[in-house]
């Protein structure tokens, strides 16, 4: 099992600069959609750590993070 999240590179690479986007719009098309609360955890952990440079978090609720692309 891998221990990074399943991020369509593609699609993140497609998010206009400054644009808020949720994790359900860069995940990978073939990832099980039960699978997406564990993984956009995991997703949300990678960019609270750095592993994606121009991303971070731009908002947060009890059940939404939108994170926004520099």
């Amino acid at each position: 099992m891998l221990n990074k999240s399943h991020i369509d590179l593609d699609k993140l690479n497609k998010v206009p600069s400054n644009h808020p986007f949720e994790y359900k719009d860069v995940v990978s098309d073939d990832f099980p959609t039960e699978d997406h609360g564990i993984d956009g955890r995991r997703f949300k952990s990678e960019v609270e750590n750095g592993k994606y440079e121009n991303v971070t978090v731009n908002k947060e609720t009890d059940n939404r993070v939108q994170y926004k692309k520099l």
